[in-house]
């Protein structure tokens, strides 16, 4: 029986980079720089036809980036290459922004296997769209969510951000109530970090972090708010109903492997972890050798993936299982016996049914709870 993997495409365009972003993109120039991504691209997918032929790809997701704007004929071209590897390939995802999900053929998409689609929608006020960067609006979000459901679209999600500069909580209603109008299967919540040397940063990175506090309040009122809409929080910043929780991120979350194509793609796999380069030219200019476009690759050590093990875990909402076996080997309760008992003492920790998961308290102060459960 082959091993499960995932497959993580970076796309590095954008129609305009958004203020607030810190990713590896690149403003939209011309479609030759689309073509050349793509014949690099199909390069790198050949240079891993012998680790593809020895697993089974189970998810496939385009991230990036904006994969929208590569335009339905070159995911075509992308999806017909990886077909030879597909073994039970149960969820294909593709990320766009409304502006270009628009002039996508998504019933050709799904016939190629696209099986869900992901929109930044981040917001239903324009008034906060502005604010970020971002070169849509809410009606053109909307015309965009029915345009994938009438091109035949049954698994959809919509990213969503709080803790924006000036967000009020009648803007988080009026994106409450965008989301029960549309009724997407899956809800992303994210609060907006900073990043330093944005343009964000520039503009607005002392007004963020004043906010944590009323950033808390309107997270908890999206919480309070999707779960009245019947969506069930399964990690941290993810929402799903009618079971559509996102499978290739829970293979992230489960220290699964997966193979990172594309400029500053990461990827695991046999132990390791790696990063693509993240410069376009550079890229395009290794694969014209005939060598994979690593920039950076560790091998990680039994304690290296504990950690991760458990950090990841306990993103779940479900948490990890008291008598969970490590990588390592060590059992998961032997391993961490007193930062359990410290942070169930805080009410940041509970132990249900045999799991130790964040509460409602832990989730707010995740970041605080890992450095217990870090190990050196």
């Amino acid at each position: 029986m082959k091993k499960p993997m995932g497959i993580y495409i970076h796309v590095p365009f954008c129609e305009k980079k958004c203020d607030y972003c810190d990713f590896y993109s690149l403003a939209k120039k011309d479609d030759g720089d689309f073509d050349d991504y793509v014949e690099s691209l199909l390069k790198e997918i050949d240079l891993y036809k012998d680790i593809l032929a020895t697993r089974d790809v189970t998810t496939v997701f385009f991230g990036g980036g904006t994969p929208s704007l590569l335009g339905t004929d070159r995911l075509l071209r992308i999806m017909e290459k990886l077909r030879p590897y597909f073994g039970e390939a149960k969820e294909i995802t593709m990320e766009g922004n409304p502006e270009s999900v628009l002039h996508l053929d998504v019933a050709a998409l799904i016939d190629a296997g696209f099986n869900r689609f992901s929109m930044g929608v981040q917001s239903a006020s324009d008034k906060l769209l502005n604010i970020m960067g971002r070169i849509h609006d809410v009606k053109t979000a909307e015309d965009a969510f029915y345009h994938l459901r009438e091109g035949g679209a049954k698994n959809i999600n919509l990213d969503f951000i709080s803790s924006v500069p000036e967000e009020s909580m009648e803007d988080v209603e009026a994106s409450l109530a965008m989301i029960e109008k549309l009724n997407p299967e899956h809800v992303s919540l994210y609060s907006l970090i900073v990043e330093p040397g944005t343009a964000f940063d520039r503009r607005y990175g002392k007004s963020v972090e004043e906010r944590e506090e009323a950033d808390r309040i309107h997270v908890h009122a999206y919480e309070g708010g999707l779960a009245a809409m019947s969506y069930r929080q399964y990690e941290i910043s993810n929402f799903e109903k009618g079971g559509h929780p996102c499978a290739h991120n829970l293979n992230y979350w489960h220290l699964g492997e997966y193979l990172g194509l594309g400029p500053a793609a990461s990827g695991h796999l046999c132990g390791r972890r790696y990063r693509n380069e993240q410069n376009l030219s550079s890229y395009k200019e290794t694969l014209r050798e005939g060598r994979a476009p690593i920039e950076e690759e560790e091998v990680l050590s039994p304690m290296d993936q504990d950690n991760e093990y458990t950090m990841l875990g306990l993103r779940l909402n479900d948490g990890i299982p008291f008598d969970a076996i490590l990588p390592s080997g060590q059992r998961f309760m032997d391993m961490h016996k007193e930062a359990i008992k410290k942070n169930v003492n805080d009410g940041l920790l509970a132990i249900t049914n045999g799991r130790v998961a964040l509460t409602n308290k832990g989730r707010d102060l995740a970041n605080r709870v890992e450095v217990d459960f870090f190990r050196l």
